[in-house]
């Protein structure tokens, strides 16, 4: 059972994305390769479904079983993939209902119920079973949606607490109106995420934090 993971890219969070190939080195179970789907932007909109398309073509034509999107920006603990493995033989697509934000700039977290869907983050798929799937159709920013909507229509689902954590930063070009909301639980001394993160992710979530304040400050 081989699996990809796919990284859509714009470019435009460097810092960020160092740090997703960070978390896919410490992997204890690591993806058999992955696509990095960066290139300069072919316009100013959103491009996320453009991306993330190429990326599974390419996946399709290398042969690989199962596709995970992993986006640059979110935290992944060292079993993620590893929390996966059971289920690759029983499902079809496979995520989690429910998802943690944290926001680096407000020290705040949150948790959502997606009702039987997953945050593009923690989806991953059997390439044959998206053979049927609309690309053309699909939001450009919340494809999500539509991936599950489909996911739904046929069947074998799975969800499952893979660890992940969302973080929200409003760095790059971002979809997501998370990153632009500042309610929830306050986390003031970041403890509440040191508890849930490895020791190095804490140290450059902490620093990213203390930047971006900085930049409110000024």
């Amino acid at each position: 059972m081989t699996f990809a993971a796919i990284i859509p890219d714009r470019n435009d969070r460097k810092e960020l994305t160092d740090q997703c190939f960070r978390q896919l080195g410490r992997m204890t179970l690591k993806p058999d390769h992955v696509y990095h789907i960066n290139y300069h932007p072919e316009s100013e909109g959103y491009d996320l479904k453009t991306r993330l398309h190429r990326g599974y073509l390419q996946a399709r034509s290398d042969g690989y079983d199962w596709i995970f999107v992993c986006e640059n920006d979110d935290y992944l603990p060292n079993d993620y993939f590893e929390r996966f493995r059971p289920y690759m033989d029983k499902y079809d697509f496979i995520g989690q209902a429910t998802t943690i934000y944290y926001h680096l700039g407000a020290r705040v977290w949150r948790e959502q119920n997606h009702n039987h869907r997953s945050s593009l983050f923690t989806t991953a798929f059997r390439v044959s079973a998206m053979a049927n799937f609309d690309w053309a159709k699909a939001a450009m920013v919340f494809i999500d949606l539509d991936i599950w909507n489909y996911a739904r229509r046929k069947g074998g689902c799975k969800f499952i607490q893979t660890g992940a954590i969302g973080m929200k930063h409003g760095q790059g070009l971002c979809g997501g109106i998370g990153h632009k909301q500042t309610s929830g639980h306050r986390d003031d001394d970041m403890l509440w995420l040191k508890e849930r993160v490895d020791k190095d992710s804490y140290l450059f979530y902490k620093g990213l934090s203390e930047k971006l304040n900085q930049k409110v400050i000024a």
